[in-house]
């Protein structure tokens, strides 16, 4: 019995002790300290390179000096406070404060600094009131920290020496807080944490090219300047638009402010805002209207070799203008806002889809885009959605048709050259009422297909789409008496003044 006892014992105390290190159940603080872990650095050329940023996500005037900063091991066994924030000014809204370990880079400027390592492997932190613990602002688990270590939902992925944890942004530049650490944080490279929510009124910012917008610090406030390379609406959304660098071609996407879509393509502009990811590719989220400072000729579409295969083969050129030359395959899909999606398949096998927006809808002949058809498209390269990156997708701002090559037997090039055109078995004939074409030569095999594709007739006016060597071309509609042959006249094929209603093509 006495055996028994102890063991009961025991095992009461072993309960007892297992209570004691599960942390107590988080409750969210008031409402009106609306404070926010925005990023953690667990890391970098050194393990002290670390630091974690406050935000502060309310109204404005945050109290911040009730609050702590703890730190709390993978397993959760283990939670010790990192600094505490007594003395600190309330924060304005969208101000940060940066905390930081003492022996790393990053101490300089940080209101309060720790010695003790945070585990990159895995962890959480929590900002939490000093008099009362169980009511937190914040807290963010990451890495292979379990469910005891007090994160919200599951954890953030695990930083790297090069990389920081940073919390997601929406499109109006606000923190995301689903609490959920794995959906509201990703990582982004590593970079000195922001002190400022943005520079005060009387500093001028320093525009950048988009060259250096790419490597400007995601979250960070930026003023770019360049030539418009894509106009709003034609990335199909009516506040995107692109920029590039005027020595170097590279580009740079811009979200506009609402209403800031009479851009058109060459106009020098210079836009303030935030650098995010968004859908994936680097953006300049405006916060100021662009400021059109004279106009430039855009530089020349260039000239692009398909990359091997992979997820992420085309980020080279990613903002770019670039030009590709292949063969539109399979059917047109509808997306969504009236752009539509080919697939353009290019030499060796690979592919890249195409997007047309509806203003360049109007400006592309619609037999371009059937199937079968060589054609070469310029455009800018942008992501695909998807959180973890969709492919990628170019969006056209022409598309001509790949004359035919002369045959020599051997493979074409894609860059500078053209794919040859897949004919059907059976060549179609022209319907009446069709535009004609006459040929030197008279007409080939490829020729009724050719014609069908590439002639397009608008409110009166012809457009012809890549053909070489036309010597004729006649409208439908004729003036004049003509002589008409008997074989016509006798099939009806005649108008009301018993003309023919154009030249036959036979």
């Amino acid at each position: 019995m006495a055996s028994a006892a102890h063991l009961r014992a025991g095992a009461l105390g072993i309960t007892i002790l297992a209570l004691t290190l599960l942390p107590p159940s988080l409750t969210r603080a008031a409402s009106t300290d609306a404070l926010l872990i925005s990023s953690i650095a667990t890391g970098g050329s050194s393990a002290s390179d670390e630091y974690v940023v406050i935000e502060a996500v309310g109204a404005g005037g945050t109290a911040i000096a009730d609050y702590e900063l703890v730190y709390t091991t993978a397993s959760g066994t283990t939670t010790r406070r990192l600094v505490s924030l007594e003395g600190a000014a309330p924060l304005a809204a969208g101000a940060r404060l940066v905390t930081a370990n003492s022996l790393g880079s990053f101490s300089t400027g940080a209101f309060a600094t720790w010695s003790e390592g945070l585990a990159a492997t895995g962890g959480a932190v929590r900002l939490r009131l000093r008099a009362t613990p169980t009511l937190i602002a914040d807290a963010v688990a990451w890495g292979s920290a379990t469910p005891s270590a007090g994160g919200f939902g599951a954890p953030a992925p695990a930083a790297s020496a090069t990389t920081a944890i940073e919390r997601r942004r929406g499109v109006d530049l606000a923190l995301i807080n689903t609490q959920n650490n794995s959906v509201d944080f990703a990582l982004v490279p590593l970079a000195p944490p922001i002190s400022e929510a943005s520079p005060s009124p009387s500093e001028e910012p320093q525009p950048l090219t988009p060259t250096e917008i790419r490597t400007t610090p995601l979250n960070s406030a930026a003023t770019l300047r360049g030539v418009v390379s894509a106009a709003p609406g034609e990335l199909a959304e009516e506040r995107l638009y692109c920029v590039e660098d005027a020595a170097t071609g590279v580009g740079v996407f811009v979200f506009a402010q609402s209403g800031d879509v009479d851009l058109v393509r060459g106009d020098v502009v210079t836009i303030t805002g935030t650098v995010i990811l968004r859908r994936q590719a680097i953006t300049l989220v405006a916060t100021t209207s662009a400021q059109v400072d004279g106009s430039a000729e855009p530089r020349a579409a260039l000239a692009v070799v398909p990359p091997a295969p992979g997820p992420w083969a085309w980020e080279a050129w990613e903002g770019r203008v670039i030009q590709v030359a292949g063969t539109v395959s399979g059917a047109i899909k509808d997306l969504a806002g009236g752009s539509r999606s080919l697939t353009l398949r290019l030499r060796g096998g690979g592919e890249l889809l195409v997007g047309v927006a509806p203003g360049a809808l109007d400006e592309i002949p619609e037999g371009l885009l059937a199937p079968k058809r060589a054609v070469t498209v310029r455009g800018v390269l942008h992501q695909r959605a998807g959180a973890a990156g969709g492919g990628y997708r170019l969006w056209a701002l022409s598309v001509a048709a790949s004359p035919l090559p002369a045959s020599t037997g051997g493979s074409t090039s894609v860059v500078g050259g053209q794919l040859p055109l897949e004919l059907p078995p059976l060549v179609p004939q022209l319907e009446v009422g069709t535009p004609s074409i006459a040929t030197p030569g008279g007409p080939q095999a490829w020729w009724a297909p050719q014609v069908s594709q590439t002639l397009d007739v608008r409110g009166g006016s012809l457009a012809l789409a890549g053909l070489t060597g036309v010597g004729l071309v006649v409208l439908p509609s004729c003036e004049g008496a003509q002589a008409v042959p008997e074989g016509i006249r006798a099939g009806g094929r005649v108008d009301r003044a018993g003309r023919a209603p154009y030249p036959q093509p036979w």
